[in-house]
């Protein structure tokens, strides 16, 4: 978490196997490491979500220019002031505002209506239905919702899903990207490349 160089050369291994950038939560070292990627390689694109507690650390997040900045999910899902605020305040900052959740339905909807300007959402989805409360009517709602991204979290179901199997799934539905949780560099050629075989066929 703290070690930006061994976060450097998971970064450089996924961007190697075709992975072009990062959902970051700006915690540890990882702003470190993704400021020497970004130098290094000018297509990288960074997204991330902000931190729970009082300090969302948009600052770091920006000063790396992310592109989507998501409301994590601890605060989205209370759906009160706060997550207004957290949108105004990243829109105003020139990042793209969205909202992470751990209650997809119940807080897509509320966004939906209430803050109908948001257009991108990082919602768990996975073949195993891990935190996706009612799988069946979480698929219908983002495969109807065909001008909306949404980003994939929780996508291999923290590893109890062969990364084959999850990738094919997410392919088969409206999801335009997916954040995948890696800790070495072999994990990281071998989960980007599954992922990109899967997801542009």
């Amino acid at each position: 978490m703290n070690n930006a160089e061994a976060m450097l050369e998971i970064m450089r291994a996924c961007y190697e196997a075709g992975g072009r950038g990062i959902e970051a939560v700006p915690m540890g070292a990882v702003c470190n490491a993704i400021k020497i990627m970004k130098e290094t390689y000018s297509d990288y694109v960074v997204t991330g979500s902000t931190i729970p507690g009082p300090n969302p650390n948009l600052e770091d997040l920006l000063e790396v220019d992310a592109k989507i900045i998501f409301v994590h999910g601890a605060i989205s899902d209370r759906k009160n002031e706060k997550l207004f605020n957290l949108l105004d305040e990243i829109s105003s900052r020139g990042a793209i505002p969205g909202v992470a959740t751990h209650n997809p339905l119940s807080t897509i909807s509320y966004v939906f209506e209430n803050a109908p300007e948001v257009k991108a959402f990082l919602v768990p989805f996975n073949a195993n239905g891990f935190m996706m409360w009612d799988q069946k009517a979480l698929e219908d709602l983002v495969d109807n919702h065909k001008n909306y991204y949404f980003f994939g979290m929780k996508t291999v179901d923290a590893g109890r899903l062969e990364p084959r199997k999850a990738f094919e799934y997410i392919s088969q539905h409206n999801i335009c990207a997916v954040a995948i949780g890696m800790v070495d560099v072999e994990e990281a050629q071998n989960s980007t490349r599954m992922a990109l075989e899967a997801l542009q066929k």
